[in-house]
């Protein structure tokens, strides 16, 4: 996996294009690596600089994407985390707003918060929360869990599955908050999600 390049920029596009991206010059080869506008606004032809990237894979491209902060590229490959969220969905985020920005919304809970930041839909928005609440906590305490990382993902698959019989996100996820939390099977918490539904 290519995690760095160092050179020297010889091409990047306008800031306004859809997908912008620049090229790094190392060794006489050129490296096309997508980026955030903001670090794009950061860099002049003729740089030389340090991008950290990550290279994503699939049927028909190979694409770099890189940042000029470690921590930006963390928190891209976080969101990749997220069942749905793609390398170019990723990209959008991290435009429209900024890395502290999405944790304040996740440490608030506050899916409202984000989408208004990000743009995203509701359910992308308590999909990212679910899924990155306790992954967020641990990379800013420096501290990880892999009990806690089990345990965010089974929310993240009962919620999934609430939503697919037709609830809402904010139905799925008020439900869920009131399931007793010694039920840790992903199919015994929506069940008793599900009886708590039935209430209503």
């Amino acid at each position: 996996m290519i995690a760095s390049l160092k050179g020297t920029i010889i091409y990047k596009t306008s800031e306004l294009r859809k997908d912008a991206y620049f090229i790094i010059d190392i060794a006489g080869v050129g490296y096309k690596v997508f980026s955030p506008v903001s670090n794009l606004k950061k860099i002049k032809e003729g740089d030389g600089i340090t991008v950290y990237t990550y290279l994503s894979v699939s049927e028909n491209a190979m694409d770099l994407y890189g940042f000029l902060d470690q921590a930006d590229k963390t928190f891209f490959t976080l969101l990749l985390d997220v069942p749905g969220i793609g390398p170019k969905t990723a990209m959008s985020i991290l435009e429209k707003t900024t890395m502290s920005e999405v944790q304040q919304a996740i440490f608030a809970d506050n899916p409202v918060m984000l989408v208004k930041m990000s743009g995203l839909s509701q359910k992308t928005a308590e999909k990212i929360i679910l899924a990155l609440k306790d992954k967020v906590e641990s990379l800013t305490s420096r501290s990880k869990s892999k009990t806690t990382d089990k345990t965010r993902q089974t929310d993240l698959d009962a919620f999934e599955a609430l939503t697919g019989f037709g609830y809402s996100s904010a139905e799925a996820r008020k439900a869920l908050t009131q399931v007793d939390k010694k039920i840790t099977e992903t199919g015994k918490i929506v069940r008793e999600a599900l009886r708590i539904l039935g209430k209503k």
